[in-house]
């Protein structure tokens, strides 16, 4: 009996190193390549090599099985110490394929089978004269036995193996950033950080670790007061297909992409943006689209330059699809108040003229549309200046105007700011004709920003407090702004300015009109909108260049605090020279954080208190 089920389980075993490796290099879904045709040639080698082992398993015994199986058990070790041996440390530009994990898996079994083979082999049925017939119903059920003992591991040992080649493939950290050890790991890693800008978070500044194409799923989020990591998610074999998307409230940030050796497997990654917690982890077959939005139990998603979108729960399950008008693609959504509410951009369509922009808002739990409004026809509502508060919409209906003609024709945007209830979409306020003034760069068309963007806890216990790093150690005014912030020439003055115009949350009244002297104009929006931000308190702080030579930069920080302008003494803080030119402004925890490029084309970061 020992020997039938030894003999059974190696043949089973070899079996299975073939039907794995077969699996590895043709049913993963990896990618080919040069190691893809190693593992194919690899793959048709052992195939070879395991329908020898068997036959000679099945037609001869003693010695010359023994020695099949121990030479098969010595390949299989030493393909697989290859595969091994041959994985890379994981990092930015390298991972550990699924493929190969498999692959070294199946060479195990290679070796297990040979060797049960030859040991099968050393079993003796005892004495001639103790021998006892085993019955054919008792030989097959132990036939039976090893098979699924083999069948069994196999079937368990390869999602196992995959599991392994994720945890391999990431580096992650949850706690304070003065935890032992988290220095080396992320000095490692401060190079990778490029120039690319930073997501703002309450928490902290998230950096994506290593732009580029493709990029993974690394990011660090950053204390700002010293620089330190909080928390780091980094997964080397998946890839980020967009920026990390923060819900609402900001208290959740998910990372959504393929995984890099199989386009097929889709994963959204849900995480706590203060602790960098995995909340969930959301798969799907294939790409679902783009991730819209997120609330606690929800990812909201559309297609591609697509009029359709999708609404999951966090265990992957379709809870409704729905269709935007004809020629509509939604652009920017937030979900709030029990409503997905969404800007679309519509192009011209049958029942529509000309393109216009449309703002929707859907029952988050049936998708049913709840209310539509129409943007004026000549109007346009970018992503930026569309801002969700708990119970309201906020937006700024711009109108493009020509001032002049020609080569350096100018241009001036008049702003109609207005807000409307998230639950039924009634208005409730207006401001009309908001005007700064004419401008020559297409950048300064105006971003709006919010005193805080989300209502705020008492700076105490586990929503903030002195020693939390959180928009809630912050003090906030009781008041709320929406403040528009433009660059323009002014037509009564000579040169550029940079103005600020606030308006109360709740009525829209104007509160102040404010301008700083600007001389560089920027050309690039993110450049502009990075040059503003708004504190909870409702002061404003505003970059600029005042040079007119890029290679001379004269970079001013100023503070607008209730219409009074102050120039602060940026200098103090460390800052290079031309601090300014890329320059981005974050609201963070005890003050402004300004990440700058440096010397070495990364980016720094300085904090004003």
């Amino acid at each position: 009996m020992a020997r039938i089920f030894l003999h059974t389980a190696g043949l089973a075993a070899i079996i299975a190193w073939a039907l794995l490796l077969v699996w590895a290099a043709f049913g993963t879904g990896a990618s080919t390549g040069s190691s893809g045709m190693y593992m194919i040639l690899g793959t048709v080698v052992s195939v070879l090599l395991v329908a020898f082992v068997v036959i000679t398993a099945l037609t001869r015994t003693g010695l010359r099985l023994i020695i099949t199986g121990l030479a098969t058990a010595v390949l299989a070790a030493a393909a697989g110490w290859t595969v091994y041996s041959s994985m890379p440390e994981a990092g930015p530009d390298a991972f550990i394929t699924q493929r190969a994990g498999i692959a070294a898996l199946a060479y195990g079994f290679g070796v297990v089978g040979g060797g049960l083979l030859a040991l099968a082999e050393f079993v003796v049925e005892g004495y001639a004269g103790g021998r006892v017939i085993v019955p054919r119903v008792l030989r097959r059920k132990v036939a039976i036995f090893a098979v699924a003992v083999v069948a069994l591991s196999a079937l368990a040992l390869a999602p196992a193996m995959q599991l392994w080649t994720d945890l391999a493939n990431q580096d992650a950290r949850v706690g304070d950033a003065s935890e032992a050890g988290a220095e080396p790991a992320f000095d490692a890693l401060t190079e990778l950080a490029g120039v690319e800008r930073f997501v703002e978070t309450p928490y902290g500044m998230l950096r994506l670790d290593h732009p580029g194409e493709p990029a993974p799923q690394a990011v660090t989020l950053l204390d700002p007061a010293t620089g330190a990591p909080v928390w780091y998610h980094r997964r080397w074999n998946w890839l980020a297909a967009q920026e990390p998307v923060l819900s609402h409230a900001e208290e959740l940030v998910a990372l959504t992409g393929p995984r890099a050796d199989n386009d097929d497997d889709y994963q959204t990654r849900v995480l706590r943006t203060k602790t960098g917690e995995e909340v969930d982890t959301v798969g799907f077959d294939g790409t679902p689209g783009l991730l819209l939005a997120i609330a606690d139990d929800r990812l909201v998603y559309t297609g591609v330059h697509s009029s359709a979108f999708a609404a999951y729960d966090f265990s992957g399950d379709l809870r409704w699809r729905k269709q935007l008008p004809d020629g509509c693609e939604g652009t920017a959504a937030q979900i709030t108040a029990e409503r997905l509410v969404m800007l679309a951009d519509c192009v011209p369509a049958p029942n529509r003229m000309v393109a216009r922009d449309h703002m929707l808002a859907f029952d988050i739990d049936s998708g049913e549309l709840a209310w539509d409004h129409l943007i004026d026809r000549d109007a346009e509502v970018v992503p930026d200046s569309f801002l969700v508060t708990e119970d309201a919409v906020v937006i700024d209906s711009r109108v493009e105007l020509n001032v002049s003609d020609g080569p350096f024709s100018a241009r001036s945007f008049e702003h109609k700011l207005l807000a409307f209830s998230a639950d039924d979409g009634s208005p409730l306020w207006r401001t009309e004709e908001q005007k700064f003034g004419p401008t020559h760069s297409s950048a300064c068309g105006g971003t709006l920003h919010l005193s805080y963007p989300t209502a705020l806890a008492e700076a105490t216990g586990e929503s903030g407090g002195a020693d939390s790093s959180s928009k809630a150690s912050l003090a906030h005014a009781d008041r709320r702004t929406v403040q528009l912030v433009e660059c323009y020439s002014a037509p009564d003055r000579e040169g550029s300015w940079l103005g600020v115009m606030a308006y109360d949350l709740d009525s829209g009244a104007l509160l102040y009109r404010q301008q700083v002297e600007l001389g560089y104009t920027p050309l690039d929006p993110e450049v502009a909108r990075g040059w503003a931000t708004v504190l909870p308190d409702n002061r404003t702080l505003l970059a600029t260049d005042l040079s007119l030579d890029p290679t001379k930069p004269d970079c001013r920080l100023y503070q607008v605090d209730r219409g009074e302008v102050t120039q602060l003494k940026a200098a103090d803080e460390g800052l290079p020279e031309a601090w300014c030119h890329d320059a981005q402004l974050t609201t963070v925890a005890g003050g402004v954080a300004i990440s700058y490029v440096n010397g070495e084309e990364t980016r720094g970061i300085a904090l004003i208190s």
